[in-house]
């Protein structure tokens, strides 16, 4: 199963204690080391193309090797259903580059994880995500966490669907069993006291003698 890295700098290798802070990168050739995965780089320095992003990797003796970078979201334009109004966002430009990259590269099976210190991504990215503080960048939490969703194994759809539907079909024979209890068991009951208090009062009056037997 392929396993990618989205990696941001600012944040995550590059803190207010300097550019791709030491420790940082420990704790980013630790994770790589514990999953094998690929390194996408998802920072607004891959702008400056795949040669300087590479080459900073030598200069800096990062861990692992750069495979890609994400494309470039410029803008995404809006209008209203009658073309009225026009407006741009880019609010979640970084999880729509992220999206593309994978639609575009990756097959399935596949996990990845996204290292970045912001969160403006795709709600179903969410569970992707591992927020890093940027004060003080990638660190050994983080990376336990990106270990975990890299490496928790993939539980396959039709597996997904026969546990699903396990589920329903087990809620669905406790609830047949709940109804035939209330239907016959807690009714019957009843009527079995009835029964036996009907039977308690003719009893009685056979044992009574009114005035006129004799």
């Amino acid at each position: 199963m392929e396993k990618y890295i989205f990696l941001d700098f600012d944040g995550v290798l590059n803190t207010p204690k300097g550019k791709f802070d030491q420790k940082a990168i420990g704790k980013l050739r630790r994770l790589l080391e514990r999953c094998d995965a690929k390194v996408i780089i998802s920072s607004t320095w891959r702008l400056q193309g795949v040669e300087y992003i590479r080459q900073l990797w030598k200069e800096y003796h990062l861990p692992g090797e750069v495979t890609d970078l994400t494309p470039s979201c410029n803008s995404i334009t809006f209008c209203s259903a009658d073309g009225t109004k026009e407006w741009q966002c880019l609010h979640e430009a970084k999880g729509l580059e992220i999206a593309e990259w994978l639609r575009l590269n990756a097959k399935e099976p596949y996990r990845y994880v996204i290292l970045d210190d912001e969160e403006n991504l795709l709600f179903n990215q969410r569970e992707h995500l591992v927020k890093v503080d940027g004060s003080k960048g990638l660190n050994k939490a983080d990376v336990r966490v990106a270990i975990q969703i890299l490496n928790t194994k993939e539980i396959s759809q039709m597996k997904r669907w026969f546990y699903g539907a396990l589920k329903y079909i087990a809620l669905y024979i406790f609830m047949v069993i709940l109804f035939m209890t209330f239907v016959y068991w807690y009714p019957g009951e009843k009527v079995m006291n009835t029964n036996r208090h009907f039977l308690m009062i003719q009893n009685s009056l056979h044992q009574y003698h009114f005035p006129w037997q004799k």
